[in-house]
């Protein structure tokens, strides 16, 4: 995965891309929408259908598993993150103690800055080449991991050095997530 080319500083980025990012949090008309929503690098609007159970299964599962294993941070759910390609929402965010805190007292839809990591749970439309843009999207943004969750649940952890065989920032965290964690 090779990082791709941008067309204008991070700063400048960031600051279109928190421009529509509040522009849409605070309009009444997006309230209900079930769509996933995420933006361009020119605040184009990219909206894909709500995920199947699976996916949310383990998406929650992911955050839960955080939440418990790194106590001291904060993991959330559909966790907006600016970069490079617009405004990208991660399917799972973890921010440490600090930032996690900064997150929760200024309440704002884009926060300043990245997420120490951020996970994706694939689904059947997804494709691996989308993923993969996502990654090194992340990794631009200084994420410091970027973990993907496949079909199959079976989870790859990538930081800019590559791919790991091990998450660095959670070492605990499992090789596979289930999809059956309702029961």
């Amino acid at each position: 995965m090779s990082a791709t080319a941008t067309s204008r500083p991070f700063a400048e980025q960031h600051a279109l891309n928190r421009r529509v990012w509040e522009g849409l949090a605070g309009d009444p008309k997006w309230n209900d929408v079930l769509e996933k929503v995420e933006t361009d690098r020119d605040g184009n609007l990219i909206m894909s259908p709500p995920p199947r159970t699976r996916h949310r299964v383990r998406q929650q599962r992911i955050s839960t598993l955080l939440n418990r294993l790194l106590p001291e941070g904060g993991s959330f759910t559909e966790g907006a993150v600016s970069t490079h390609q617009g405004t990208k929402v991660a399917d799972v965010v973890w921010y440490p103690g600090d930032r996690a805190g900064k997150i929760e007292d200024d309440d704002v839809a884009l926060p300043d800055f990245p997420p120490d990591l951020c996970a994706g749970v694939q689904s059947p439309r997804d494709k691996v080449a989308d993923f993969e843009k996502k990654v090194v999207a992340y990794l631009d943004a200084d994420v410091r991991e970027v973990w993907l969750c496949d079909l199959k649940g079976k989870m790859s952890f990538y930081s800019p050095q590559g791919l790991l065989a091990r998450s660095a920032l959670c070492p605990g965290f499992p090789d596979e997530i289930p999809a059956k964690s309702l029961r």
